[in-house]
């Protein structure tokens, strides 16, 4: 691996991203075209990630830490329980490229050893939403748990309905639309949004 350098940490982040972008699409890539889609030759390519295995690991790692960074910089104890769920949407939207490889197949193999981080953040969001319904912001018809998934059901539209709709829709508007989609239907008062 390359020494750490803001230049060598971008390219790493580069390839990431690029192979999650590539393997998201099609699980069975060459990692030529990885290298390709990141802008970077193939012996570059090598000196960050020796072979698939070890791209796939490190991209469960940005996942990872990409959600954990996500709903930390939602502020999730601030506001109402609709205010935090909207900062929550919002700022797992922006951390879409890495997010995306839990939505992959491939993605769906690489699960975080420790998984101790990862309920604590779970009761977070489970106590946003709560207090969303107890403040009435939240719909308190909608379980927890539905809301929860109903999340990542959008995200997985945000990323992938532009791809393949061409050009009906771009990722600006699918992502305006997702979060219009998002607050509706867990608001308590729709018509407010």
């Amino acid at each position: 691996m390359p020494e750490h350098t803001p230049t060598a940490e971008r390219t790493r982040r580069a390839i990431l991203e690029a192979g999650i972008e590539v393997l998201a699409s099609n699980p069975g890539a060459p990692l030529a075209e990885i290298a390709e889609r990141a802008g970077v030759s193939r012996s570059t390519f090598h000196r960050y990630f020796s072979d698939r295995n070890t791209l796939k690991k490190a991209a469960g790692e940005l996942a990872v830490e990409a959600w954990h960074n996500a709903v930390a910089r939602a502020r999730l104890s601030e506001g109402t329980g609709l205010e935090a769920y909207r900062r929550l949407c919002t700022e797992l939207m922006d951390s879409l490229p890495a997010l995306v490889w839990w939505m992959t197949v491939d993605g769906s193999e690489e699960a975080p050893e420790d998984h101790s981080e990862g309920e604590e953040t779970d009761r977070q969001i489970a106590a946003m939403l709560r207090r969303g319904h107890e403040d009435g912001s939240i719909d308190p018809q909608l379980s927890i748990d539905w809301i929860s998934n109903s999340v990542w059901a959008m995200l997985y539209a945000v990323y992938f309905i532009p791809i393949e709709s061409g050009d009906k829709l771009g990722p600006f508007e699918a992502r305006q639309q997702a979060l219009r989609t998002l607050l509706k239907a867990a608001a308590a008062d729709p018509s407010s949004i």
